[in-house]
């Protein structure tokens, strides 16, 4: 997507270019308490979309209403210690440090890899989704799911 498409796809949903990066510094120092280990591609993430929810496909009609899958950038509803655990088995999978970046109406938490790429988990799955920004917001926008990496497994 070029980059004029992004902005004006972004801003349909409330994001301004401005950031919001003080908020975003509270959120990191809780989700380091609990055990995450943030990076630098996580906190400028964070720091440009926190509070961002995207309503995107797949959609499903539902007694005649049109119920879109969302993603919502706000990653304090993954953060105990147990959601550090399954980020680093996560990880382990992907390849490289995940730290949360928010959440999927499919119950993926959303993470940003300390490679510059996106992710997804749920439960022992992890997924790709997308080599950058610009790659998970053409996905969502065209209703592609996030891709198969693979599960980890109990130990």
């Amino acid at each position: 997507m070029r980059e004029s498409e992004l902005e004006e796809f972004l801003s349909s949903f409330g994001w301004e270019v401005a950031g919001v990066g003080r908020e975003a510094d509270a959120i990191l120092t809780g989700l380091e308490r609990v055990g995450f280990a943030c990076h630098e591609e996580a906190r400028s993430f964070l720091g440009e979309y926190l509070g961002l929810k995207i309503d995107h496909l797949p959609a499903l009609v539902i007694a005649g209403e049109r119920i879109s899958s969302w993603t919502h950038f706000d990653p304090s509803a993954v953060c105990t210690t147990r959601d550090a655990d399954v980020a680093r088995r996560c990880a382990d999978v992907a390849g490289t440090a995940l730290f949360p970046i928010g959440v999927d109406s499919f119950h993926l938490t959303v993470y940003s890899g300390s490679d510059g790429r996106l992710y997804a988990g749920f439960d022992s799955s992890v997924y790709r989704y997308g080599e950058n920004c610009n790659a998970m917001f053409s996905m969502m926008k065209a209703g592609v799911r996030p891709i198969s990496l693979g599960e980890w497994t109990l130990q």
